[in-house]
């Protein structure tokens, strides 16, 4: 680790933490007066309201996400209210595009002119492009899929980025051991050229070959490119037992290459990033296998909230849980620290996700908060535990297969993983 990374460090875990032993004594203020004018440079200036924005792909190579994580963050927002804590959370969700645009950072640039939290980006590439826009005025940001391994040292501002989603060094340590698990041991790995490509195929890869297993090809490909059907056909010309591909919606041209070369669809694995991009209708890959972070065991109800709050029907419910569990930890945040301004949240972030109380819904945390209980939220994705970078340090990963020739994806097994 470089000066620079300890620096960050230690230095942002004394700053995100150091509020938490002062903060609960402020609640009362809040939740008695509700109407005191914070001092912070972003929000309502009202600390009885909690301003938050939000960026989410309505356009682009990960639209297919976007319907759900609005209802995540609509759901989220409509059960603090109803909680009638005290705090009431209004939203501003925009567009944050691909990157073949500049979407998230105009949309960024509108949304910290008034809202003290940011959730979002979906993607890392677009979190990247609109950080330091975003951390310079003390915005907190949260993303709940942004995954690649080189956010947990990111200059932030001193501690103003924060994720619900895992680093991919959970999710590849997962999948390279299910992978070996499977047999597979000569394994090639597709993956587009970027951070979220790049860190995920990095962890895969040390995982496969921790196991035993050989890595015998790594394919990198443009985000952006019309056709990749070159690069798979190559990341496919060793026989390999097994190929990883780790793509958004690139997955179907990888498919259709796949299939023109007579590529058995039982040696590929996917990840968050393609899973439930295939659908009925589309060319079969029965017998493939994908990753997912987060549980999926005991959120029937809930992933049937977020649908009725999307209007009945989503083409994927991918960070769902994540996404309102991150609009919840604000909300809590706020809530602890008295003030609904950005540094306050920043402050409380830490302390609400670990170290106290159990409780496992806004209303319960907030009822706990409000007798000046010290909370630890664990939250429809499972156990958060924010370290001084903004990490989650426990994960669950989920395996699913698409079991027939309609894409039918089941769920297979899940597990806990630590980054210990």
């Amino acid at each position: 680790m470089t000066t620079e990374s300890n620096a960050r460090k230690f230095g942002s875990t004394f700053m995100r933490r150091g509020a938490q032993f002062i903060a609960i004594g402020a609640v009362a203020a809040l939740a008695l007066t509700g109407c005191a004018k914070s001092g912070g440079s972003t929000g309502s200036g009202d600390d009885s309201t909690l301003n938050i924005g939000g960026l989410v792909p309505q356009t682009g190579s990960l639209s297919f996400m976007g319907p759900t994580l609005t209802a995540a963050i609509e759901l989220a927002s409509s059960d603090i209210n109803a909680a009638d804590a005290g705090l009431t959370v209004k939203t501003d969700i925009k567009d944050e595009g691909d990157s073949t645009t500049d979407t998230a950072t105009t949309s960024a640039k509108s949304l910290i002119e008034k809202n003290s939290v940011i959730l979002g980006a979906a993607s890392s590439a677009a979190s990247k492009n609109v950080l330091p826009t975003v951390s310079k005025r003390q915005v907190v940001q949260i993303s709940a899929s942004n995954t690649s391994p080189s956010f947990t040292n990111i200059d932030d501002n001193g501690g103003y980025y924060w994720r619900t989603a895992p680093s991919d060094l959970l999710q590849g340590k997962s999948l390279g051991k299910q992978i070996v698990a499977d047999g597979k041991k000569n394994v090639a790995i597709l993956f587009m050229n970027d951070d979220y490509g790049s860190g995920l195929k990095d962890a895969v890869k040390a995982s496969i070959e921790a196991e035993g297993g050989t890595v015998s090809k790594e394919q990198s490909f443009d985000p952006a490119a019309k056709d990749i059907s070159s690069e798979v056909s190559q990341a496919i010309s060793g026989n390999p037992d097994a190929l990883v591909a780790i793509s958004f919606d690139q997955f179907k041209g990888v498919v259709q290459t796949l299939q023109t070369n007579g590529f058995d669809f039982a040696k590929l694995y996917g990840t968050d990033g393609n899973n439930g991009i295939m659908k009925s209708g589309d060319t079969s890959i029965q017998g493939a296998t994908f990753s997912q972070p987060g549980p999926y065991e005991g959120l029937d109800d809930f992933i049937n909230r977020v649908k009725q709050q999307a209007g009945g029907s989503l083409t994927s419910t991918v960070y769902a849980p994540e996404m309102y569990d991150a609009t919840v930890l604000a909300a809590l945040a706020a809530l602890q620290g008295g003030k609904t301004d950005g540094t306050t949240i920043k402050d409380n972030l830490q302390s609400v996700s670990e170290g106290g109380e159990k409780c496992t819904s806004f209303k319960d945390c907030a009822a706990l908060i409000k007798d000046g209980k010290d909370i630890d939220y664990d939250g429809f994705s499972g156990p958060i535990d924010f370290d001084g970078n903004g990490d989650v340090t426990k994960a669950t990963i989920s395996f699913y297969g698409v079991t027939d020739a309609n894409n039918t994806t089941t769920f297979k097994r899940q597990e806990e993983v630590s980054a210990s």
